[in-house]
């Protein structure tokens, strides 16, 4: 009788375990350190599923610390840490990416204010890339490389299909850059590779 109770419980464990984690509840935090030992705290969680994030931030040993929580977001695929703008002073990318089959790319970044705080960076919209982006169908890919935030994505021709694009790769090259009221990403340079 006591191990039949026993392994009830422990089947009621391992149910519940599983139910959580597939309806969305489990979630990812790690602790983002910069070159001067300032850091980010980064926490994602899925309540309504896996397609969408709750992700909220929390700096530390910056003069005035930051605390923010972004809702139902894209899910995270990478933290990058870089100075781009080459000021001393790291910055923290978080990039994302839908769900689907479009996996479209975002940003959601933050500069360092001389490691007295932080500061939201401005991430075009697609929309704003105009030719840019001609051919684009999401399949994002980001990485920082030199100091320059790089992404690619495949080119498709108007006869492509979602799962074949044909017209090579586009590679567009993003510096950071002062605005009039906050720091911006602008794209650079732009690579069409075959």
């Amino acid at each position: 009788m006591k191990e039949t109770k026993l392994i009830l419980i422990l089947s009621l464990i391992v149910t519940s375990y599983f139910f959580l984690h597939s309806a969305g509840m489990a979630s990812f935090a790690d602790d983002y350190v910069t070159r001067s030992g300032k850091s980010l705290y980064i926490e994602e969680s899925h309540p309504h599923g896996q397609s969408l994030s709750n992700i909220h931030l929390k700096s530390s040993g910056f003069e005035h610390n930051h605390s923010e929580t972004f809702e139902d977001r894209d899910p995270i695929k990478s933290v990058y840490i870089g100075d781009l703008d080459g000021n001393g002073f790291d910055e923290f990318y978080i990039i994302t990416i839908s769900s689907g089959s479009g996996s479209y790319g975002n940003i959601i970044a933050f500069a360092s204010n001389r490691d007295k705080s932080l500061s939201m960076i401005y991430f075009p919209t697609i929309q704003e890339g105009g030719e840019h982006f001609a051919g684009y169908m999401g399949h994002d890919n980001f990485h920082l490389s030199e100091s320059k935030l790089i992404r690619s994505f495949p080119i498709y021709l108007l006869s492509d299909r979602n799962t074949n694009p044909t017209g090579g790769t586009r590679q567009l090259t993003y510096g950071l850059y002062p605005g009039e009221a906050s720091w911006q990403l602008k794209i650079v340079d732009l690579a069409d590779i075959k």
